[in-house]
């Protein structure tokens, strides 16, 4: 597993068929809301590195708007948790509610809504 940590504290890590966002001090268990702003700068290295991890977990990725439920990266369904996560793109950062009982884990993306939020990143940059 790869793992690259932002000056803003966000970790991301990926393998084959997942990329994941971790923060870099841990998270408690029922600690929920957390926020990353970048620099205009750092917002494009985070974008670049999100396309670089997305075409090394997996193949043919291409940036599409969300069309369903299942493609949309506004919400995933954390199995371990029984939990859902949410994340929202905002001026030069994201926004992250974590699964409820999570330790680790704020967000992991399958490969239709990282596709998604490569769009939307390209959008707001």
């Amino acid at each position: 597993m790869k793992i690259k940590t932002f000056d803003n504290g966000l970790v991301v890590k990926h393998r084959k068929s997942a990329i994941i966002f971790e923060n870099a001090n841990g998270k408690k268990e029922k600690e929920e809301h957390f926020s990353y702003h970048f620099s205009d700068e750092d917002f494009k290295r985070f974008m670049e590195y999100i396309k670089e991890a997305a075409n090394e977990s997996w193949a043919n990725i291409t940036p599409k708007e969300a069309n369903s439920m299942g493609t949309d990266y506004d919400e995933y369904y954390d199995r371990r948790y029984d939990d859902n996560g949410y994340l929202t793109i905002g001026d030069y950062g994201i926004k992250i509610r974590a699964p409820y009982w999570s330790t680790d884990t704020l967000y992991q993306f399958n490969k239709p809504k990282i596709q998604s939020f490569i769009y939307d990143l390209q959008k707001a940059n």
